[in-house]
């Protein structure tokens, strides 16, 4: 599903000006933010083997966000802007404190296939439109996705207990990112709700100010108290 809605966004994500550089940044933030859970797993699990795969896939996840943040800057300078900023100021959820490590690994599983189906999608898109860099860009972490992909499988397997029990991990973890993903939406609306009723309600107002204006029509300059008036 994933991929075919990036297929078919393609058109729109990459061809708007301006829009290109902006979904490359936010890559480098999604890296960034995934480089700062797995720091917290390297320090919470109590394997010093899953602790050394952590950490080789933390140096990928900081490589990947410069990769992403160096070409959405060489993008904006091209269109005469400046670059977008530091992806160091990325959220974290403290997933694998709130998960535990199994629906950590599960979750982290999850997020690289997709990663890897929808930058298979934007290389392909650069390919055909002759883009080497972006393409290459592409390629250089598709393939680290590939190998993140196959490792995080394997430890779930090793810490859930078996192939089956992973692949219930998976499901819960898949209901459990549906969820988030709809309180997101839901705050989102909720903010856009709100803003739209503040505006309606301000514009509702504004003929209601301007009678009352009208009606007690402001006094300017200095005027002097009641009780000097009448001594």
């Amino acid at each position: 599903m994933k991929r075919l809605l990036a297929r078919a966004a393609s058109p729109i994500v990459w061809r708007i000006p301006g829009h290109g550089a902006k979904k490359l940044f936010g890559f480098a933030l999604a890296e960034h933010a995934s480089r700062l859970d797995l720091e917290a797993a390297v320090r919470r699990t109590p394997s010093p083997a899953r602790r050394a795969a952590y950490l080789r896939h933390l140096l990928d996840e900081a490589r990947h966000a410069q990769m992403f943040t160096l070409r959405s800057a060489e993008l904006r300078r091209q269109e005469g802007r400046e670059p977008l900023g530091d992806p160091r100021a990325a959220d974290i959820e403290d997933l694998f404190e709130n998960l535990g490590e199994a629906r950590f690994l599960a979750f982290v599983h999850l997020g690289e296939r997709r990663g890897r189906q929808q930058f298979a999608v934007y290389r392909d898109w650069f390919d055909a439109r002759g883009d080497a860099r972006s393409r290459a860009l592409f390629d250089a972490i598709m393939k680290d996705e590939r190998e993140h992909e196959s490792y995080t499988w394997d430890l779930l397997v090793e810490v859930s207990g078996s192939a089956a029990a992973a692949r219930r991990a998976l499901r819960r973890a898949a209901l459990w990112e549906a969820w988030r993903t709809w309180r997101r939406l839901g705050r989102f609306v909720a903010e856009g709700v709100y803003f739209v009723t503040m505006l309606a309600v301000y514009v509702a107002s504004a003929p209601l100010a301007l009678l009352v204006r009208a009606a007690r029509p402001l006094k300017t300059g200095w005027v002097r108290p009641a009780h000097e008036r009448d001594a």
